[in-house]
C-alpha cells in the first residue's frame, strides 16, 4: 500500500455536495500544494479539523472545499487521509478528481478504502460485511443489525470461538508430540469442545435472523375473492397497486411488492381468490396463489366478516391455519356476521381491521414487529452473509467430527486434523484465516470511494 489513492465517495449523480477521498502516505504532499484557505494562506494539515478552501493549480481554479485532514493511524484506513466536501456537480468532482491524479494519486479500486482498513486492523471482514448492509439497508432492521455488527461484539464472539480452538488443539497437539511430558485431559478437553459447538450452533442460528433482516419477510395474502385482499394490499403499500373491484376474480395474476412492516423489509404479495372455478385462466391463478402460499414465511388469510363463512373460507382456514400464519378479518366497518368463533379456534394469531378505511391496520405492523423483529434485539447483532453462515457451519462439522473421534477412541492426532480444519473455516469469517484472493472478492464488492 506504497501508493495514494482517490475517489468519489459519494453517489455518482448531481447534489448539493460531493465528498472526494484520498488515502496513502502521499496524502498531505499531494493535496496541500493545491490548497489555500479563503486570505491566500496555505492551510494546515490539522488532524480532524475541516477548513474552507480553494482548490487551485496552475492559476486556476476548481473549486471551493472543506477539506478534513486525519492523520495515520486515526483514520478510516489506518493511512494518512484526507475528505474533501466538494460542490456535487458531476463534472466539478470529476475535474478535481483528474487534477489529483495528475499529481500522483491512483484511481481507487471498488472497495479498496474498506480492504485498506481490514489490512490496517481497523475492520474485519463481519465489520466489512456491516459496511456494505448499512450503505445496501432499506429498513430499520437491516440499519439496526448493521450497526450493531459495526460496534464488533459479533466480531469478537466468532474470534473467542476461533482463539479457543487454536489453543485447545496447541495443547492436544502438544500431548501428540510429547506423550510422556503432557497429560491427554479428555473430560475438560471434550467439555470445551461440546461448549464450542452450543456457541458456533448459537451462531449459526442468528445468521437465520440475519439473513430474514437482509432479504426480507415473504409475505402472501391469500383468501376467497372479495374477501377485500387487493384493498388490503393497497393500503399496506399506501398506494394503489392492485385492481379493487366487485367482480369476483380480478386478480388473476400474482402482484408484488415490497414495503416495511414493524421495522421489517417485506415482500407481499396479492394472490388471486382461492375457489373453485370453471374458467381456465382463474384457475391457473388460483394454482399460483395456492403454492405461492405454501411456499411463503407468511400468509395473511383474509375473511370477510360481513358475511357467513363459505365452506371455501373454512377451506382457507383449514389450510393455513395454526400458529404460523395470520388470520385477517376485514370489514370490520360493516355489520359483523363471520363466525369469529371459528376463526379463532383455527388460527393462534388474529386481527380485526377495515382495509378500505385502515382502521386496524397499525395491528399488522405490530404482529410483524412482535414475531420477526422483537428477537432483533442481540447487542452485537446477526451475521447476514450465506457465505459467513457457511464457514461457520463447516467449522462446526469438523468440531463434531472432533468431538465424535475423541469419544469413539480416535487418536488424538486424527483429532487434531479436524480441530485445524474447524479454526480454519471459522477464521475465514472474520478474517484470521482468510487468503488474499478471498479478501480481494469480498471487497471487490464494494462501491468506488468506499
Amino acid at each position: 500500500m506504497s501508493d495514494t489513492i482517490c475517489a468519489v465517495s459519494t453517489a455518482p449523480q448531481t447534489a448539493a455536495l460531493g465528498v472526494i477521498r484520498i488515502s496513502g502516505p502521499q496524502t498531505f504532499s499531494i493535496l496541500l500544494p493545491l490548497l489555500k484557505r479563503k486570505n491566500g494562506a496555505a492551510p494546515e494539515a490539522e488532524p480532524g479539523r475541516a477548513t474552507l478552501c480553494r482548490i487551485e493549480a496552475d492559476g486556476e481554479l476548481y473549486d471551493e472545499a472543506v477539506v478534513t485532514f486525519y492523520r495515520a493511524p486515526r483514520s478510516y484506513t489506518g493511512e494518512d487521509v484526507a475528505e474533501l466536501s466538494c460542490h456535487g456537480g458531476l463534472y466539478v468532482l470529476q475535474s478535481v478528481v483528474r487534477l489529483l491524479l495528475q499529481r500522483g494519486c491512483r484511481l481507487a479500486e471498488p472497495g479498496e478504502f474498506s480492504k485498506r482498513a481490514f489490512l490496517s486492523g481497523k475492520l474485519d471482514l463481519i465489520r466489512a460485511q456491516a459496511v456494505i448492509d448499512l450503505i445496501e439497508a432499506t429498513s430499520r432492521a437491516e440499519q439496526k443489525n448493521a450497526l450493531s455488527q459495526l460496534e464488533g461484539g459479533l466480531s469478537r464472539k466468532i474470534s473467542a470461538v476461533y482463539d479457543r480452538l487454536v489453543e485447545l488443539n496447541t495443547a492436544l497437539l502438544a500431548y501428540v508430540d510429547f506423550p510422556e511430558e503432557v497429560e491427554m485431559p479428555e473430560e475438560d478437553l471434550l467439555s470445551e469442545l461440546r461448549a464450542l459447538d452450543d456457541a458456533l450452533s448459537a451462531l449459526i442460528a442468528g445468521s437465520d435472523r440475519g439473513r430474514l433482516i437482509r432479504e426480507g419477510l415473504e409475505i402472501v395474502i391469500a383468501g376467497t375473492p372479495n374477501a377485500g385482499k387487493s384493498t388490503l394490499m393497497n393500503q399496506l403499500l399506501g398506494y394503489d397497486r392492485s385492481i379493487v373491484s366487485a367482480i369476483p376474480g380480478t386478480t388473476r395474476d400474482t402482484v408484488t411488492e415490497s414495503c416495511r412492516l414493524g421495522g421489517l423489509k417485506c415482500h407481499i404479495a396479492d394472490t388471486a381468490g382461492l375457489r373453485d372455478t370453471d374458467d381456465p385462466v382463474e384457475q391457473q391463478g388460483v394454482a399460483i396463489a395456492q403454492r405461492r402460499a405454501m411456499e411463503a414465511a407468511v400468509v395473511f388469510a383474509v375473511f370477510d366478516g360481513s358475511r357467513p363463512l363459505s365452506q371455501e373460507d373454512r377451506n382457507v382456514a383449514e389450510k393455513f391455519g395454526g400458529d404460523r400464519n395470520l388470520a385477517v378479518i376485514n370489514k370490520a366497518d360493516l355489520q359483523q356476521e363471520i363466525d369469529k368463533k371459528y376463526i379463532y379456534s383455527k388460527f393462534k394469531h388474529i386481527v380485526e381491521i377495515s382495509a378500505k378505511t385502515g382502521d386496524g391496520c397499525e395491528a399488522l405492523d405490530q404482529w410483524v414487529r412482535q414475531e420477526f423483529t422483537a428477537e432483533d434485539q442481540r447487542e452485537e447483532g446477526f451475521i447476514t452473509s450465506i457465505s459467513q453462515a457457511q464457514r461457520l457451519i463447516e467449522g462446526r462439522r469438523h468440531l463434531r467430527q472432533a468431538i465424535d473421534g475423541l469419544v469413539q477412541g480416535f487418536t488424538p492426532d486424527m483429532a487434531s486434523l479436524d480441530l485445524t480444519e474447524a479454526a480454519a473455516a471459522v477464521g475465514e469469517v472474520t478474517g484470521q484465516t482468510v487468503t488474499e484472493q478471498m479478501i480481494d472478492q469480498i471487497f471487490s464488492r464494494f462501491c468506488v470511494g468506499k
